[in-house]
């Protein structure tokens, strides 16, 4: 499995969400402004969900 696509969500980057998302891999998020919260990686589930795949 290769690595996330980490996304700061303090300034999300949409195209690479999309990317990501259509490419079948996996995001990794996390905010620059609070370093004290872990950053949430988006699982295969919660991909295909994100794609439609799954309602």
């Amino acid at each position: 499995m290769s690595e996330p696509t980490r996304i700061d969500m303090s300034a999300p980057d949409s195209n690479a969400i999309r990317e990501t998302a259509a490419n079948g891999g996996h995001l990794e998020l996390h905010d620059s402004t609070r370093p004290d919260v872990a950053p949430v990686v988006l699982d295969d589930f919660l991909m295909a969900v994100m794609r439609g795949e799954i309602a």
